[in-house]
């Protein structure tokens, strides 16, 4: 009896035709859904450190997840995707008034009466959080409405490029746009952190696309294999990039992308934010935000915007007391508890060119007695003389004078001033928070415990901070966890004593309050660097012109004192000018606490105490304008980017060695237990190791095809020649046999090839299992023939990661 076995005629090499799905019965959209959801959700990591981090987390899932799905069951009722995009946005709005406007809603998720209301007021509340907050600002129902909105409008575009549109690539745009706002406000940038799990989360969105689009192309059939590993090396390689291209690129200061120089996406138009966020512009390497301004003062000026005297609470805010404030500025009063200026003050004129500095505070030097020329309506406060625009306007583009008036200060006119009233000033300034750190009152008692006066506890404040022990860092604060303001990032700071400006004003004036002076810390500009041009003043008066920018940013403290007003003074190292009144040459000018004579303040004569020679370094004596410590590459920072270049090198080897172990225990599986695909993972391993020693698996090949060419070109002979056969055999038998068709009087499947039907002795003897050693010889015969430059590219950079074996095509 003869056997003939017939199969469908098709074109040669090719594998049998399989009947296709309709593109309608597509259910492997789910999945790419819910890589949508986790590429959105990785993606919005880099909102920690922009809002406290992980209090987002359960808002943004509960939008996300009711918009997804509720696009994805549309698409599954092939209700088309203009109707799909239409149902996210309304699962969107839905979610968003459950969760923001469940007393305006109707049912729960349609909104209703007074839902534009709240909305008006949360949008509200959220632009004062932005304004007020340095990042991470606390979580509040403003910001999350803003949050969840936006990232329910990525995820809608996500989806409908991965799904509908097919094109997942482009949705990365999406997830970029929410990487932007952690890039502009976050000190480090997006983060090492977030930019590694957006591009795992996005790598993996391309492979389920790319899987479900191949699963729609084969009908259902087993899916096309590669696009992982082609997913894998493409992220590999921009990562190398994002690691490697930095070091080479001006304007990076340290770390790797995405860390390093923050991204500025507003240009040179910003200006000062008065909730001490000066971190940020001061890690800044390159100053933005230009002011000049030109004074006949005889002494470097400040620029100061507005004050900080509330020191409760996690972030300290200016208090902008709308209704205590005094409309138009050409005239300004006395300050609260100051004297009027008259006979032995100074009188200084400064005309202020902002440029593109915008903000609704006013730039002046301290005490401003009127301004001029300035456009807008402004108003002062009688509390601490800052000026706010009260019509929405700003500082951009704005040319004014300001005339200014303080008194000559010395240290002995100071040092004979005894403690303030209670009464002097308002009670804001003295207060002192009930969470108060230990460490600030206890550090204050061993500072300034044997002293009396005021101005001999300032000093020794400013002396302490000033010392040896402290260093000025703008990096540290942000590596330890305690950059911005606020009791506890003052405590943290004593204990660290790295820091900058805002972290000596603010800790000075705390210790101040602690030691029962009033104080409070200004925010504004450093004098800033000469330009040497002059120009007319009033009543003929020469200005000398001086330049200031975002490196300038500072805060110090000012602390009162009864009968002479606020007085400034300069804790911060290598920062600023510090006042002749206040250098460090330091020795009591007042009795020490033990003294018998308290009572009066001037019966101890001074020690011979001089003047320092020269004022502390100055901004261009330091380096330049806001100059700090200066960054410098260190043999450890060199080594550790070396070593992160070489394993980011062998990810390709990695990646190769991971899929060859896996096709191994597949193998090994089939020598003690029927598997199918272990033929076939032999098969590709072979074909795969072939292309990275240059013998490429080509479009038009068959297996047998395949084998003889690479007998020929890699010259196998022998046991190499015999493996690569008994391989091929193998897979031939396991890929097409099952697919012939049982005809009339054929062997029915499972029954063919030795299986014990009823042949006779006309059975066909099914090859014996795939062995792995097979794969290994051709492997080391290939490996032989090759040069070692062949030898080390196919193992380093092996072209199989992105030109993977495809099984059920005409690829064989």
């Amino acid at each position: 009896m003869t056997l003939t076995l017939t199969r469908p005629a098709t074109a040669p090499g090719t594998a049998p035709a399989v009947p296709r799905r309709s593109p309608s019965a597509d259910p492997w959209h789910w999945a790419v859904t819910g890589a949508c959801l986790l590429a959105v959700l990785a993606a919005a990591t880099s909102l920690n450190g922009v809002v406290e981090p992980w209090t987002w987390l359960a808002p943004v899932v509960g939008t996300l997840v009711p918009v997804l799905v509720a696009m994805a069951a549309t698409r599954a009722l092939r209700l088309g995707s203009i109707i799909t995009a239409l149902v996210g946005v309304l699962a969107l709005i839905g979610s968003l008034t459950a969760q923001f406007f469940p007393r305006q809603s109707i049912l729960g998720v349609v909104p209703g009466p007074g839902t534009s209301l709240e909305l008006q007021r949360l949008l509200a509340q959220a632009e004062e959080t932005v304004v007020s907050q340095v990042a991470p600002v606390l979580p509040s129902a403003g910001i999350f409405l803003i949050v969840c909105a936006a990232l329910g409008l990525i995820a809608i575009v996500v989806d409908l490029f991965s799904t509908t549109l097919r094109m997942p690539a482009a949705s990365g745009l999406a997830l970029i746009t929410v990487m932007i706002s952690p890039a502009v406000v976050k000190p480090t940038g997006v983060g090492m952190f977030a930019f590694i799990t957006t591009v795992l989360a996005f790598l993996l969105l391309l492979a389920v696309a790319q899987w479900r689009g191949n699963r729609l192309a084969s009908g259902g059939a087993r899916a096309s294999s590669g696009f992982a590993g082609r997913s894998a090396m493409i992220g590999a390689a921009a990562l190398a990039v994002a690691v490697v291209l930095p070091m080479f690129v001006p304007g990076f200061t340290s770390g790797a992308f995405p860390q390093g120089a923050r991204l500025n996406l507003w240009g040179n138009a910003t200006g000062l934010n008065p909730a001490v966020t000066l971190g940020n512009d001061l890690r800044n390497p390159t100053g933005f935000g230009r002011i000049a301004y030109s004074t006949n003062a005889d002494t470097p000026v400040y620029l100061r915007a507005v004050t900080l005297e509330d020191f409760s609470g996690r972030r300290w805010e200016p208090d902008e007391r709308r209704g205590e404030r005094e409309a138009g500025v050409e005239e300004i009063g006395t300050e609260t508890g100051a004297p009027a200026a008259g006979a032995g003050t100074e009188q200084v004129f400064t005309r202020i060119t902002t440029q593109s500095y915008a903000s609704p505070w006013l730039l002046s030097p301290y005490a401003p007695v009127g301004v001029s020329n300035l456009a807008g309506s402004w108003a002062w406060d009688p509390a601490n003389l800052s000026i706010l625009a009260t019509d929405g306007g700003s500082t951009a583009r704005q040319e004014y004078l300001v005339e200014t008036r303080s008194a000559a200060l010395t240290r002995e006119g100071l040092g004979a001033i005894g403690p303030s009233d209670s009464e002097s000033v308002p009670a804001i300034f003295s207060e002192l928070p009930d969470d108060t750190p230990e460490i600030v009152r206890t550090r204050t008692d061993e500072i300034t415990g044997e002293y009396v006066n005021p101005y001999d506890k300032a000093m020794a404040i400013q002396n302490y901070l000033r010392g040896p022990e402290f260093t000025y860092s703008v990096e540290a604060p942000v590596e330890g966890g305690y950059d911005g303001s606020g009791m506890d990032v003052m405590a943290r700071f004593l204990d660290s004593k790295s820091g900058y400006c805002v972290h000596y004003a603010g800790t000075m004036a705390v210790m101040a309050r602690a030691a029962g002076i009033p104080s409070r810390v200004a925010v504004g500009y450093t004098p800033g660097s000469p330009t040497g041009d002059t120009e007319e003043g009033p009543d003929g008066t020469e200005l000398n012109e001086f330049v200031v920018d975002s490196r300038n940013a500072h805060a110090w403290p000012e602390l009162y004192f009864e009968g002479i007003g606020w007085v400034q003074f300069e804790p911060t190292p290598s920062r600023g000018v510090v006042p002749t009144y206040a250098q460090r040459a330091f020795s009591p000018v007042g009795p020490r606490a033990d003294d018998s004579d308290a009572l009066n303040p001037g019966s101890l004569p001074r020690v011979g105490a001089e003047a320092e020679a020269s004022a502390e370094p100055s901004d261009a004596a330091a380096g330049g304008p806001g100059a700090g410590p200066q960054n410098e590459a260190s043999p450890g920072a060199g080594a550790a980017a070396l070593g992160g270049i070489a394993l980011l090198a062998l990810v390709p080897l990695l990646l190769r060695t991971a899929r060859t172990r896996s096709r191994r225990r597949t193998v090994a599986v089939a020598d003690v237990s029927a598997v199918d695909g272990a033929a076939t993972a032999a098969w590709a391993e072979t074909t795969e190791i072939a292309g990275d020693y240059g013998h490429p698996l080509d479009e038009t090949d068959t297996p047998r095809t395949f084998a003889a060419r690479l007998t020929r070109e890699a010259d196998l002979a022998g046991e190499p020649a015999e493996s690569l056969a008994r391989l091929r055999n193998a897979y031939e038998h396991e890929e097409y046999a099952e697919r012939i068709p049982a005809a009339d009087g054929a062997i029915p499947p499972g029954r063919r090839f030795g299986a014990g039907g009823t042949g006779g002795s006309a059975r066909l003897a099914r090859p014996s299992a795939p062995r792995w050693d097979d794969v290994d010889t051709v492997t080391r015969a290939l490996r032989r023939g090759s040069p070692w430059s062949t030898r080390v590219k196919a193992r380093l950079f092996p072209q199989s990661l992105l030109n993977g074996f495809r099984s059920g095509s005409r690829r064989g």
